[in-house]
């Protein structure tokens, strides 16, 4: 009897969270109509409507077209932040921060602020960005972001005085923000269920490497033709992206619980006059306008395990297999190896983007054919926690990269070893990453601008403060032990989500017997 009533506790607790990120309005629909299904014969989930309008109806060009934008913005965020940063700046040899440090007549220290500043409102912004997107669209938070950022990146290209470019840095990270805050919003809007794996890695890879090239490029420009230039180069990306978003980049939002018909006029295709009224700068009416308490919800969805423990794993994984990387690499390939910081940017920023790029390949694409597997194991019902599976591979080889990096550190192998260390480990890093996007997406699709920005919050959160804590723990220890303990921390956080996702699918879902 004890063990029925926990079936059926957990079962009503599963329905009722079901029912609240699906929505009234799609169940509904779904009751109306016979569901249309995907090329395996199984309901398309979510149920698209017959409108042009519709995202999931899209042409796959334009859905392609929408997802490189919506990426690049993704990854420019952390570019335009930490372009100045180059891999040597925490040993103060830094070819940007030691010119800037004597132009404005600061010390090193300070002027890694700039920086600091940028990071930390990166993560706080997305907070106001994913409540005005839910209400007026994602389109006008792309293309008013934007303007924030330009505008105070070019501020920060031509500042003289230090306390004008702190905070023109504040507002760079206002702006450029966006992109890392809501872009998983715009995948789960034009993509189904079933293909989402492959299309949230894309937009995944871009914010992840973002960093990465920010450490190639940053440390070539700052060496070659100046630290204001380190300001300037994101910013022109940034420009050129933004007219480009102007004509290319349409509203994605669409409330399924709206009649229309009598917007299309029976088109059943997208044409010009769709088109132009995807581009409106804001939209032409909204349903309610915000709240104070739409400024808190991000966190309300934190009541549940499912994003909570996720948002704490991934927030982990990406600060020990990045930020832990640059820490640590940046004083050994100096230390070590003697390298410069141009030398020091490749080594670092080549190994990271190449694993990061490799491990898609094992991230979206096998996180989908699992998802296929399950779907016709479950007769189309496959629950989203199926893709937490997919992160086996992850959950060995992030650990395992970085243990490799600080072991040929600490006895001082050929430079290729701890290059070799952090290509493994971001490779594991972007398997992880992706098939959590893609997870709590499929799970909490209505919920998908919340759940990108809690990600963003906390990984941002739990980077900017490894580099206090880290080092110094290793000190105190050893270095090994540093790294160990990291390791089986990283095991025991994902043992207790993927624990909890078995008790769902064994309870809730039957298996339908092979044929």
């Amino acid at each position: 009897m004890e063990g029925a009533a926990a079936h059926t506790d957990i079962e009503k607790r599963w329905e009722s969270e079901k029912q609240e990120i699906i929505g009234e309005s799609e169940a509904r629909s779904n009751q109306e109509s016979q569901p249309k299904l995907d090329k395996h014969g199984f309901p398309l989930r979510p149920q698209p409507t017959d409108s042009p309008l519709d995202p999931l109806n899209w042409n796959r060009w334009i859905k392609l077209l929408v997802l490189l934008q919506v990426s690049f913005l993704g990854f420019l965020g952390p570019f335009s932040q930490g372009a100045i940063e180059s891999p040597v700046d925490r040993v103060w040899k830094n070819s940007a921060y030691r010119p800037l440090s004597q132009f404005m007549g600061i010390t090193i220290t300070e002027a890694s602020y700039n920086t600091t500043l940028a990071i930390v409102l990166a993560g706080v912004a997305p907070l106001f960005y994913s409540p005005l997107a839910n209400i007026y669209g994602r389109r006008p938070v792309y293309i008013f972001s934007c303007i924030i950022g330009i505008v105070a990146g070019a501020r920060s290209a031509i500042s003289t005085h230090w306390k004008n470019l702190l905070v023109a840095r504040v507002f760079v990270g206002v702006g450029t923000s966006a992109g890392m805050g809501i872009g998983a919003s715009v995948v789960s809007d034009m993509y189904f269920m079933h293909e989402r794996g492959k299309y949230m890695g894309i937009y995944v890879i871009f914010t992840t490497n973002g960093a990465h090239i920010a450490v190639l490029v940053g440390g070539f420009v700052a060496k070659d033709v100046g630290w204001r230039w380190c300001y300037w180069v994101p910013c022109i990306a940034l420009g050129i992206t933004w007219v480009l978003n102007l004509f290319l980049l349409p509203e994605t939002i669409f409330h399924r619980d709206v009649d229309h018909r009598d917007q299309v006029a029976g088109d059943t295709q997208m044409n010009l006059r769709s088109w132009i009224r995807l581009l409106r700068p804001w939209p032409k009416s909204v349903k309610r306008h915000l709240r104070l308490w739409d400024l808190t919800h991000c966190f309300i969805m934190l009541k549940y395990p499912s994003v909570l423990l996720t948002t704490i794993y991934y927030s982990y994984a990406f600060g020990i297999g990045t930020v832990l990387f640059a820490v640590t690499g940046s004083a050994s390939f100096s230390a070590i190896y003697g390298f410069d910081t141009a030398q020091v940017g490749l080594a670092i920023g080549v190994p990271t983007t190449i694993g990061s790029i490799i491990g898609e390949l094992a991230a979206g694409p096998v996180s989908d054919l699992l998802l296929l597997w399950s779907n016709r194991r479950h007769n189309g019902e496959s629950p989203p926690e199926t893709r937490l599976h997919v992160m086996w591979p992850g959950l060995i080889l992030l650990p395992a990269g970085v243990i490799i990096e600080e072991v040929c550190f600490q006895h001082r192998t050929h430079w290729m070893g701890p290059v070799m260390g952090m290509g493994i480990g971001c490779f594991g890093l972007q398997i992880i990453s992706t098939n959590i996007f893609a997870y709590l997406a499929d799970r909490y699709r209505p919920q998908s601008a919340e759940i990108s920005t809690l990600l963003n919050f906390g990984r941002l959160t739990f980077s900017f403060t490894l580099g206090f804590y880290m080092l110094p723990f290793a000190h105190a220890t050893s270095y090994g032990t540093a790294w160990i303990i990291m390791a089986v921390i990283s095991v025991g956080l994902y043992a207790g989500i993927v624990g909890r996702s078995e008790v769902i699918a064994r309870l809730i879902l039957p298996v339908v017997p092979a044929a």
